[in-house]
């Protein structure tokens, strides 16, 4: 039981490091400045460390899990999959929108309403796929605690959402409204045919 812990314990924090990684090389390649902690502090952006709070106690929870052998291998599979369809997202995400990411809920003076590629489907993407990643933490731990953190998680994005809003409509108006009619915010519409 200790090798199949070793396996997902190096697995999952291997998967975490090649996500910060790949995403910030994919916005620096595409332009994206992306701030350090004292412009993310100066900003006082309260949603980005109630979303980031949350990513890190699932994270945490789930090494923890892992480490004590208190996951449920048919859980952390799963777990698994959504973790890699959530990067994969992220990835695709934020390649769309190239310079204009930003780990922040406001938008840069020179910002774009991008709603080509994945954006011509949702609207939040990134937060998309960071709730599936998430998720894939929450299932990997498998515990209440998981469960907990993860609807926490989802009140902040929620909160996250609306001030966001709010500053697109400000900032695009018509334009964004007539978009945000068009697409969800985060599960993309199925259409008929």
């Amino acid at each position: 039981m200790t090798e199949t812990r070793d396996i997902l314990l190096i697995s999952f924090i291997v998967c975490i490091l090649l996500y910060n990684y790949i995403g910030a090389c994919i916005s620096r390649k595409h332009g994206a400045k992306i701030p350090l902690w004292p412009g993310i502090i100066k900003s006082r952006d309260y949603t980005f460390y109630l979303i980031y709070i949350g990513y890190m106690a699932l994270l945490l929870n789930g090494i923890i899990s892992i480490f004590k052998e208190s996951y449920t291998l048919s859980l952390a599979l799963p777990g698994f999959a959504f973790m890699f369809l959530g990067m994969y997202i992220n990835f695709v995400a934020r390649r769309d929108l190239a310079r204009y990411w930003s780990p922040l809920a406001s938008s840069g003076t020179e910002q774009q309403l991008i709603k080509t590629g994945i954006y011509a489907k949702v609207r939040h993407p990134v937060y998309l796929s960071v709730s599936v990643l998430l998720l894939g933490f929450a299932l990997i731990a498998g515990n209440l605690c998981g469960l907990l953190f993860f609807v926490l998680y989802l009140i902040a994005l929620g909160t996250r959402i609306r001030k966001e809003e709010k500053e697109l409509i400000a900032k695009f108006g018509e334009e964004y409204k007539e978009y945000a009619k068009e697409t969800s915010p985060l599960i993309p519409k199925l259409k008929g045919k």
